[in-house]
């Protein structure tokens, strides 16, 4: 559920500023390091959904849980709960909330299924940052999204999309980015299963330029494994369909 290419230590790797430690693509628009962009990503995620205070909030794929943080710091949310694979991520994340008295609970370590374990209305928001796009059974976790919220609760998450359809008969190619086969969709198809179950869309954006373009052209200062990575991450978008949206439904 860490979403790839920082799938183990990237507070090690990217340049970070504590408690935020973060594991997203960042939001390129004006910055230049990956310090403010990995942060500007998670303020345009928050803000994009309009999110208020005292609220309950649970962050599936939750990462090193510096998004979490920055929830628990700007909007005094009345409820923090995560849901991540367990390990070297987790446990950074566990001991991140303890050493800034947060307190997340539960933190649930596992894949998205975990949340089938959770109580019906029990949340205002379910966030997916960088991480909904891994998870097999999409549409169950759509599902399961919309058990959980509150009446009026929103989905927020980034998913990347195609934007022609034959590309689905490519889906091999897009397992360098650990995305399953049933989750090559265009956008049209992403809104269309969200209304069938219930959802009603409220934003729809395509983040492609500030985050992926932006994620490309700073990879190129990267270790070469990430360097190889941004490379193949602008192929992709340019000759295979690939595109990076972020979605806001209200249930």
């Amino acid at each position: 559920m860490t979403s790839f290419p920082f799938s183990k230590s990237p507070a090690n790797v990217l340049p970070q500023s504590s408690p935020y430690y973060l594991s997203n693509f960042g939001y390129w628009d004006g910055e230049i390091s990956y310090e403010t962009a990995g942060l500007r990503f998670v303020a345009e995620f928050a803000e994009g959904c309009q999110i208020k205070e005292k609220t309950n909030i649970l962050e599936v794929g939750s990462g090193l849980g510096g998004s979490l943080v920055y929830f628990a710091n700007k909007y005094n949310p009345k409820k923090l709960s995560a849901i991540n694979l367990p390990g070297e991520q987790s446990n950074f994340a566990k001991q991140l909330f303890t050493e800034n008295k947060i307190i997340v609970s539960p933190f649930l370590e596992g894949s998205w299924e975990k949340i089938t374990t959770l109580d019906d209305s029990s949340y205002h928001y379910v966030f997916s940052l960088d991480a909904s796009y891994h998870f097999e059974n999409l549409n169950a976790f759509y599902r399961e999204s919309y058990r959980v919220l509150k009446p009026d609760g929103r989905l927020v998450f980034t998913n990347f999309q195609i934007t022609e359809k034959k590309m689905k008969n490519f889906w091999w190619l897009y397992l360098p980015f650990l995305i399953p086969k049933g989750n090559l969709k265009l956008v049209e198809e992403t809104i269309q299963d969200l209304k069938c179950i219930g959802f009603k869309q409220i934003r729809e954006e395509d983040w492609t330029k500030p985050v992926l373009y932006g994620f490309i052209k700073y990879s190129e200062t990267l270790p070469a494994s990430l360097k190889i990575f941004g490379k193949i991450l602008n192929w992709f978008t340019k000759q295979f369909c690939l595109s990076y949206h972020y979605y806001v439904f209200q249930k």
